[in-house]
């Protein structure tokens, strides 16, 4: 077992047991461990970070999860999204958040596997504008679109970086290589 490994069973196991305090110091020491959480699926239960999240009622951990890339529409091996769990929980706001922030799974924009690919999104309404701070690498209909440093790009309301036809970012555009939205200048 990879100590990567052992720190994300460590850690499901606190999220389980309700210490999101211990949950959110890890990740915010150590990013690469969030990004991995964030894909992480117990095999014998099929509950992810995001399910636990969602039974918890944890808001800040739902979003930063969604934010790094977990996949919403993910089931457990009931049958149950965390979106499904918030709600059967009491945490009805929360349910309705999940469900806005739900992507077609097998969409150009689904939710990446890869933890060192960031997620991407097609809510053109929602565009809210960024500078790369460092090289970001975005998962897009089944490859890498590549955000230089210092590039400006846009993402959604959940900080997903929208990808518009081949790859463009810079506005995203469409087929036709129109921009998707009105960008400011």
């Amino acid at each position: 077992m990879s100590g990567f490994t052992t720190l994300i069973d460590t850690t499901y196991e606190r999220a389980k047991q309700g210490d999101w305090t211990y949950v959110l110091t890890q990740w915010g020491a150590i990013p690469a461990l969030a990004r991995r959480c964030s894909r992480f699926q117990k095999i014998s239960s099929g509950w992810s970070f995001l399910h636990q999240a969602a039974y918890m009622g944890h808001e800040e951990a739902c979003w930063l999860l969604v934010r790094g890339g977990a996949c919403v529409a993910l089931k457990n091996h009931q049958g149950e999204t965390a979106s499904d769990i918030a709600q059967r929980k009491g945490h009805a706001a929360l349910a309705v958040w999940l469900t806005r922030a739900q992507l077609d799974p097998n969409g150009l924009w689904a939710a990446p596997s890869d933890p060192d690919e960031l997620p991407s999104s097609n809510r053109w309404d929602e565009a809210q504008q960024r500078h790369a701070r460092e090289d970001r690498l975005v998962a897009y209909a089944g490859s890498i679109v590549h955000i230089p440093s210092g590039a400006r790009y846009f993402v959604d309301d959940f900080e997903r970086t929208l990808i518009g036809w081949h790859g463009t970012f810079d506005p995203p555009m469409d087929m036709g290589g129109y921009a998707l939205f009105e960008t400011p200048t």
